[in-house]
Parts: structure tokens; sequence; C-alpha cells
């Protein structure tokens, strides 16, 4: 009888604890739906000192995450208008010049878009998902 109140006194007081507490699989998650969130995250960069530690603040940001090719392909197939020989080679233009491949899964590293007054900007921020402090205003844990 004591060990059952014990208990059910701890899930009302571990539930208190963690109400402002996001989980970092939970961040994820949300991330890769495709939704729009802010979060705060310590900058690091090996290569670059000045970009160590600082505090990184996006007030509203979206992932990047598919090949844009692919992305092109998909609005094709979804209703809107094919892309003419001009355009298509305007906007692939940037991406085959570039042959190298980020290496997200091996960095563990994501590109967030930053939007600015509710529209996507042509920022785009580096982040390590494990170095993320807040998630939708909510402190992040393991």
């Amino acid at each position: 009888m004591c060990r059952a109140s014990f208990l059910s006194f701890f899930r009302v007081f571990s539930g208190l604890f963690f109400v402002g507490m996001i989980p970092l699989k939970e961040a994820l998650e949300i991330m890769h739906s495709g939704e729009i969130f802010s979060c705060e995250v310590v900058q690091y960069d090996r290569r670059r000192k000045n970009n160590r530690g600082n505090v990184l603040h996006i007030e509203a940001g979206k992932l990047i995450w598919a090949d844009p090719k692919k992305d092109a392909d998909k609005k094709e197939l979804q209703g809107e208008r094919p892309m003419t020989q001009l355009e298509r080679s305007l906007v692939f233009a940037r991406y085959d010049i570039d042959k190298r491949r980020p290496n997200h899964s091996h960095w563990y590293t994501r590109n967030v878009r930053v939007y600015i007054d509710g529209n996507p900007s042509e920022i785009i921020r580096k982040i390590h998902p494990a170095l993320i402090i807040k998630f939708n205003d909510k402190i992040t844990t393991v």
C-alpha cells in the first residue's frame, strides 16, 4: 500500500518536472515532419574558431533534407506546370557545379532554412541536433 502511493506520487512529481522539456527524439520527429519550428542551437565548426560556442537563435525555420532535383520532379507530378528547359538549366546548374555531398548522416548535421515574417528566405544554417538547447520554447533532453 505504501509502495503504490509512493509510485503514484512519483508519477505526478515526474510529470510536473518535465512539463517544459521535450526529448530530442520528439524534436527530430517534428523537424522531419516538415513543420516550421523555432530553436536555439550552440554552433560548432571545427575548422573555424569564431563559429564555436555561439548560440544561434532561429525564430522560425524549416528542415531542408531532400535532394532539390527530386523535389522539382515531385512538384511537376503534383499538378504544377512543368519547368521550361531554361528554368531547368538555371535551377540545376547550381547543383551540378557543387558535386560535394553534405553527408549529413555521417556528420550528424541538418540544414535549416530560416523564415522571416513567415516567408522563406535564402538564409540556410547548418545545425547539429545534439547541440539544440531549446526547441519550440522547450528545453531539450536526451
